[in-house]
């Protein structure tokens, strides 16, 4: 793996926390990613000896504060950190967003008991990844129409449903899960704390997916399961808002996730294109794929751009809805369209799985779909425009 963008280049000064924390990661990424991704990728395993590394380094809680014994990263050395494991392996990188985005709903809405219980270890790196549970089977992009419900009994919740779609479910202990409370009002969702071991809780099949294939996605079914109320998280049918809170960060931990798969096609596809010969010169020396080379590197700047905007925007305390919806639905679509151009440069070699565009070509195409679909981020913009 080559050298990262220059952030300096694009306008963004990195402060000396900012860069230690890309350069950990980046260094974690080549020593300890990179060499088994392919065969991570082929048998679909997935990857908890690494993950637990990662928590080590404060990788699953990254923006959890000192207070909470994280490294209490900021969203521009966060989004940096999650470019750099996606060069490597974009199924640990997910992993890592989806934890990161139950920490920050822990962050902002836990009590002081479940900071201690389900938080700290994790930013300490006792405990692997955390896992987000809102997605189901009838109910994607419309949030709204989940199913499983939770009723409460005495000082116990009672939580019936499945959940699909669910990224690490495979290797997780502890979910952070949304299921509707009808009597907290027509339509209400609480957001609750669920371990592995509860009764009534079981894994489904864990998906055999096109991409990210060792990210351990997998189905959760609720069976009764019994939930003390201390494990409500936030208050009782305000479930949206806890989500919604940490939405607009995660996209761009997304978009960050979207150029690392973009960036690292990128650096294959050059290469290739420079080792390459064709009618006795280098696929470089032709025209057309000089100006694909052009145009993409233009089209990658442009999408850190708009991610490092939001990140810093969020950094400085403004909200973000829009900004975080432009720089994911940028970012998403580059990264398609770029690891395209690179598979074509590679001609047919790039759709062998002897080389790696290959696998980067499949764990590329859901960045356009998870977290919000291209579709929904168009709309989120238009209304941000129009002030809906």
């Amino acid at each position: 793996m080559g050298k990262f963008p220059d952030i300096e280049r694009l306008g963004f000064d990195l402060s000396e926390e900012q860069r230690a924390i890309r350069e950990t990661m980046a260094r974690f990424a080549v020593e300890r990613l990179a060499p088994g991704a392919a065969e991570r990728d082929r048998s679909a395993e997935f990857p908890a000896a690494l993950v637990s590394e990662l928590a080590a380094l404060g990788g699953m809680a990254m923006k959890t504060s000192t207070m909470d014994e994280g490294p209490g990263a900021d969203n521009l050395a966060y989004a940096l950190a999650v470019e750099a494991v996606a060069r490597a392996d974009a199924s640990v990188a997910v992993i890592m967003v989806a934890s990161n985005l139950s920490a920050a709903i822990l962050a902002a809405n836990a009590t002081e008991d479940q900071r201690n219980r389900f938080l700290r270890p994790v930013a300490r790196g006792e405990r692997g990844a955390l896992s987000f549970g809102l997605t189901e089977p009838g109910a994607g992009s419309d949030a709204a129409a989940i199913r499983t419900t939770a009723r409460s009994q005495g000082d116990t919740w009672i939580i019936d449903g499945t959940k699909q779609w669910i990224t690490g479910a495979a290797g997780a202990e502890v979910f952070v899960i949304f299921a509707k409370t009808p009597e907290a009002g027509e339509g209400a969702v609480t957001c609750f704390i669920v371990e592995a071991d509860a009764p009534g809780f079981s894994l489904g099949r864990v998906e055999d997916k096109m991409g990210l294939r060792s990210s351990g996605t997998a189905q959760l079914h609720f069976n009764g399961v019994r939930v003390p109320a201390a494990n409500v998280v936030g208050q009782v049918g305000q479930g949206y808002r806890v989500a919604l809170g940490a939405l607009a960060p995660s996209r761009v931990a997304i978009a960050a996730q979207s150029l690392g798969i973009a960036e690292r096609a990128f650096e294959l596809g050059l290469s290739y294109a420079q080792e390459r010969q064709v009618f006795g010169q280098p696929v470089a020396a032709f025209q057309n794929s000089r100006f694909v080379l052009a145009d993409m590197r233009c089209a990658l700047d442009q999408a850190w751009l708009l991610m490092l905007r939001a990140a810093r925007l969020l950094d400085n305390g403004i909200p973000i809805r829009g900004e975080a919806s432009m720089a994911k639905l940028v970012a998403s679509e580059t990264c398609g369209r770029v690891v395209d151009q690179m598979l074509q440069l590679h001609g047919g070699n790039g759709y062998s799985r002897e080389y790696e565009i290959e696998r980067l070509y499949r764990d590329a195409r859901v960045m356009r779909i998870y977290e919000g679909t291209s579709e929904i981020q168009r709309e989120v913009i238009a209304r941000d425009l129009l002030g809906n």
